[in-house]
């Protein structure tokens, strides 16, 4: 068998290989997210923004204005795709497959971050050490959340008519850079970085997702082709209140300021071109 038939990706067969107890997870967590009602979804969206404005520290607030320039660049590189043209169904495609590549990295990464976070609270003063142990257990729980969502960017892919990819040529670099740069920092002592990839994700996803929802219906793509993303908004919508709360506990200097923007800068650099090159 030739490396390039091994190097296919069958999607059928993927998605029918999951582990049951996943598949299962995945179906209630769907009948949940179609539950909720656009009104309760506007409503956590002004949760969030009253919480941007009235709760954040100082030091956190830099983290977020960090965050908001870069995620108004990503808005700003698809209205001028739009313009030209160039949101289509082949482009979607090609970022669902890299959604697939790098959610599925992203349960393995909670695991070591949330490793790590368990060591560094123990070295907390006592005072902090109570409530960085409840942020802890409420990060443990909002992560499950997050395992096996490579298999709703298959399935989106699966009813878009998509058969198959090659699970190597097909990834972009971006992608795997993003993914190794993300691997990387989480052995090092400046590990606490790692918010910045967690925090833009989900803040890009709560706040500014919905836009490429709206492109994606406007050319076409159904709503059954766009679960990845939405299941992703409306979660990340009900966790992006929790994200201010973590930030505001653990960014306490301006050198941890300085690493989670550092890496918002290397994530936004990253994500950026991968649109660039789906919706190209």
């Amino acid at each position: 068998m030739s490396s390039k038939k091994l190097e296919l990706l069958d999607i059928s067969r993927a998605i029918n290989s999951t582990n049951e107890e996943v598949v299962n997870k995945l179906a209630l967590q769907s009948k949940k997210i179609n539950k909720i009602s656009l009104e309760v979804l506007v409503k956590q969206k002004a949760k969030l923004m009253e919480a941007e404005q009235n709760q954040v520290t100082p030091l956190a607030q830099r983290v977020i204005n960090c965050m908001i320039l870069k995620m108004q660049e990503i808005d700003e590189l698809l209205s001028e795709r739009k313009k030209q043209g160039k949101i289509s169904r082949d482009g979607y495609i090609h970022y669902l497959i890299q959604a697939w590549y790098c959610s599925s990295h992203t349960p393995e990464f909670q695991v070591i971050f949330h490793e790590r976070i368990g060591v560094y609270i123990q070295s907390l003063a006592e005072d902090k050490l109570k409530e960085g142990s409840k942020f802890f257990r409420a990060m443990e729980s909002e992560s499950d959340e997050e395992i096996g969502h490579e298999i709703l960017a298959l399935r989106d892919l699966q009813q878009l008519g998509v058969q198959n990819f090659n699970s190597i040529t097909d990834i972009f670099d971006e992608s795997k850079n993003l993914i190794f740069s993300q691997s990387q920092l989480l052995t090092q002592s400046n590990f606490l970085g790692f918010l910045g990839y967690s925090s833009y994700m989900e803040f890009l996803f709560a706040k500014h997702i919905a836009y490429q929802l709206k492109l994606l219906s406007e050319v076409g793509i159904a709503r059954d082709a766009q679960t990845f993303l939405y299941n992703h908004y409306v979660i990340d919508l009900s966790h992006a209140g929790h994200d201010i709360e973590l930030l505001n506990f653990f960014v306490d200097s301006d050198e941890i300021v300085s690493v989670i923007n550092e890496n918002i800068n290397v994530v936004h650099s990253l994500y950026m071109g991968i649109l660039a090159r789906a919706f190209n």
